[in-house]
């Protein structure tokens, strides 16, 4: 998901599955730790819980990659670290509408996920369900109306260990799959972005694209600020401190590449003449 492959250590966790090589940075333990202390006010055990979810949705996301890559041709890998994932080597395609598969498989397969898992909740029992719709759309920060359970129903609810890990999946799978796609670079929405920019323009569609992300990312930050204050500036009450600081990031980030991209561009307006220099 985000910046560059990390080097080696003799502390990965490293296995195959699919014919796909795994790695998992330490990094990606600590990271993880960190951003999920939040938790263990409700037991020690939850922390655990949501590392546990954010690993398995991180694989599943990245496996996307890889597995939409393979599909045409190339041999991508894996490495968890950080707070993400990296499907290393899977969008190395000429082809234009390829790499925008590839990077749009990735959320599409965190998608795909809770598609698989709200069947099999529908299928174990129907009545319960509505409640567990309710849960999904309460993630989104999307409003609720009141949910009539019977009381037979009401005794079939899952604990709250199962209710918290059905959220924390709920949230990562469908919030950061749906934030993944917002033309944000390097996001994968920012990635497609980029890949369509050039498309169009090809002498200054990547600095349209970082332009686009610049000011994307900036507006997200500053709705995640707001909703810490308990204010938002678009009309979904979902945000943190730490989203606030990552968009803020990104957008100071896109802003450099865009300055070195139109720097690119003059440079290049300067120096060419007639396909010679």
């Amino acid at each position: 998901m985000l910046f560059m492959e990390p080097e080696e250590t003799r502390y990965d966790l490293r296995w195959q599955m699919l014919g796909i090589h795994v790695r998992v940075h330490p990094m990606f333990w600590l990271v993880s730790v960190l951003f999920g202390l939040g938790v263990v006010r409700l037991g020690v055990h939850y922390l655990f819980i949501w590392i546990g979810c954010l690993f398995v949705s991180i694989l599943i996301h990245e496996l996307g990659h890889v597995c939409m890559g393979q599909i045409f041709g190339t041999r991508g890998h894996i490495v968890l670290y950080g707070f993400g994932g990296l499907a290393v080597g899977s969008s190395a395609l000429d082809k234009r509408w390829q790499r925008i598969l590839v990077f749009f498989a990735g959320p599409l397969a965190g998608f795909l996920f809770i598609g698989v898992l709200f069947l099999g909740l529908w299928a174990a029992d129907r009545e319960v369900f509505p409640y567990y719709f309710a849960l999904a759309k309460l993630q989104l920060g999307l409003p609720i109306e009141g949910i009539w359970i019977d009381a037979a129903a009401q005794d079939r609810l899952p604990g709250p260990i199962a209710l918290f890990t059905l959220a924390q999946l709920f949230f990562i799978n469908l919030i950061w799959g749906l934030v993944n796609l917002l033309p944000v670079w390097p996001l994968d929405g920012g990635q497609i972005s980029r890949d369509v920019w050039e498309g169009m323009a090809p002498v200054h569609g990547r600095a349209h694209s970082l332009g686009l992300s610049m000011v994307v990312a900036g507006l997200l930050s500053i709705h995640c600020f707001l909703v810490e204050l308990g204010r938002q500036l678009v009309p979904i009450p979902v945000g943190s401190l730490y989203a606030g600081i990552l968009f803020a990031v990104l957008a100071f980030q896109s802003f450099q590449l865009m300055q070195m991209a139109r720097a690119e561009e003059h440079w290049r307006d300067d120096h060419w003449d007639g396909g010679r220099y």
